[in-house]
């Protein structure tokens, strides 16, 4: 199904095709599904890096206590991280096929899922401006899945390292110092 997802629209796929696709009949795949949706989701659920967010907040909350250093991006990346890069290859593809709406509001469903762990993890001195980490939030996600649509679109030609090193380290920078903005309210 996630192969079909990258170039055509979850309506136009049918049962039929995804049964000759691989082999089983239309009981066994509604034994396990009720309908395309369905799969689509499950799909899109084993598609999704999961760890992707937190060690991009990770990496943040780090980028705002020491110096940035590509070397030290690849260790930080390295002990947070175990990403299959062509999990992330395939999101970007995904973001930018005939289903990119579909697959942002589900990645954007898991981040406000794993939005208050990562808002734990950020030091509590004093009382918290909760709209405006959620903003911050907002707009980092948004930024990140953008760019990733953008890889997607370009063919994957050029390495995330390469698009995080365009931003970084200023814009990581920027965006520490709005949350330790809104952390000291």
């Amino acid at each position: 199904m996630i192969k079909r997802m990258l170039d055509e629209p979850v309506g136009a796929v049918s049962v039929r095709e995804l049964t000759e696709d691989t082999a089983c009949n239309r009981s066994t795949f509604y034994y396990y599904f009720n309908d395309i949706d369905e799969i689509a989701n499950a799909a899109l659920d084993r598609a999704i890096p999961y760890e992707l967010p937190l060690t991009i907040a990770s990496l943040m909350v780090t980028y705002g206590t020491e110096p940035l250093s590509s070397q030290r991006f690849d260790e930080l990346l390295e002990q947070h991280a175990k990403i299959d890069p062509e999990q992330v290859d395939m999101l970007c593809l995904l973001l930018n096929g005939p289903n990119g709406p579909l697959v942002e509001r589900k990645v954007k469903d898991a981040l406000s899922h794993i939005y208050p762990t990562i808002v734990d993890a950020l030091p509590n001195e004093g009382a918290r401006d909760e709209l405006s980490l959620r903003i911050i939030f907002e707009y980092a996600s948004s930024a990140i899945l953008g760019l990733m649509a953008y890889r997607g679109a370009i063919g994957l030609s050029v390495p995330v390292e390469r698009m995080i090193g365009a931003v970084a380290p200023e814009v990581p920078r920027a965006l520490i110092g709005c949350i330790n903005r809104a952390t000291h309210a």
